[in-house]
């Protein structure tokens, strides 16, 4: 049973991360005043436990998060440090993430295909595992994100 709330464990911090990265400018607008680990424990490991607690015991649930926090949740915990940082020094402007990107007209389409060319030049899996190409990939994926939403909130407004 503990093994399997181990999985359940890191399918939610998946989950989550998945959350976090698409709605980061939201999210970093709520919670601006906290530090990146007070964040942390705030949006990650207690929405989880919140989750959790009706269908684990609470000692599955904490060795569960003691075997997780060995393994993912360093790299998840070091992704929310490195997007709260980029955030505070590149605060959320459309216009500069299309010159980012060098986008002269903004259309999903455009967007999509710089950022997948920008990925597959700057990726640290093909430059080298170095702290600037993992910088270079947040900002990749954080002007990426900036424009989606600029698109998403664009087709709600028409819609």
């Amino acid at each position: 049973m503990r093994r399997f709330c181990r999985k359940v464990v890191e399918y939610m911090y998946d989950v989550r991360l998945n959350q976090f990265f698409s709605s980061f400018p939201d999210i970093y607008r709520r919670y601006s005043s906290m530090s990146p680990e007070d964040f942390f424990r705030e949006w990650f490991d207690r929405f989880i436990i919140k989750e959790l607690v009706f269908f684990f015991s609470p000692s599955a649930i904490i060795s569960s998060f003691e075997e997780v926090k060995g393994k993912r949740r360093v790299l998840y915990e070091t992704y929310v440090k490195t997007y709260w940082s980029a955030f505070r020094r590149y605060p959320a402007r459309v216009e500069e993430a299309m010159r980012f990107f060098g986008l002269e007209r903004l259309t999903e389409e455009e967007l999509r295909s710089r950022y997948r060319e920008m990925v597959k030049r700057f990726h640290p899996d093909k430059v080298g595992k170095t702290e600037e190409a993992h910088r270079r990939m947040v900002k990749v994926n954080y002007y990426y994100q900036v424009l989606r939403r600029f698109l998403c909130e664009g087709r709600a407004k028409v819609g």
